[in-house]
């Protein structure tokens, strides 16, 4: 009996013996003073994330306003939707196709001979006006003299009667 004892007593400390060896190497995995002192200088840990900054680093309406699964496959439907390569020749083509410079100078020449006919028919305008204008002064003159006429003719008509009366 005191062999099984024994025994027992011997494979207890074979266990206690191997946890100690375990707890040995784990604890030479934990890190040292030195270890520590390089883990983060006085400057680092002011830069470190605060509880409070933790806490305000996103309110529920922030969280609302972050891009969701929906967001990014719009994004990704716009990004299809991009001109691609193909798109970019035909545009390329199409302004090829735009009139230059060159083309457009003949254009330029012809405009700026419009631009003098239309400042001579401006002139010639101003002088048809001004003529009109001096006419219908004439007009209103003669219209006047005219008024001026009838209205002697009138008096003189006026007065034959009244001699022919006398007369008769």
């Amino acid at each position: 009996m005191s062999e099984t004892k024994l025994d027992l007593i011997l494979s207890e400390l074979q266990s206690i013996n191997n946890r100690v060896t375990s707890l040995e190497n784990e604890f030479h995995k934990f890190a040292t003073k030195d270890d520590l002192e390089n883990f983060a200088t006085k400057e680092d840990l002011k830069n470190f994330a605060t509880k409070d900054d933790l806490k305000n680093f996103a309110t529920k309406e922030d969280l609302k306003s972050f891009a969701t699964k929906d967001d990014f496959n719009e994004f990704k439907n716009d990004l299809d939707r991009f001109a691609t390569k193909d798109d970019l020749n035909e545009f390329k083509n199409d302004l090829d196709r735009f009139a230059t410079k060159d083309d457009l100078q003949p254009v330029k020449d012809d405009l700026q001979v419009l631009k003098q006919n239309h400042e001579e028919l401006k002139d010639e305008q101003q002088l048809i006006k001004q003529a009109v204008l001096e006419t219908k002064d004439d007009v209103k003159e003669l219209k006047q003299n005219q008024s001026s006429i009838y209205q002697v003719i009138g008096e003189h008509e006026v007065s034959l009667r009244n001699i022919k009366n006398f007369i008769l």
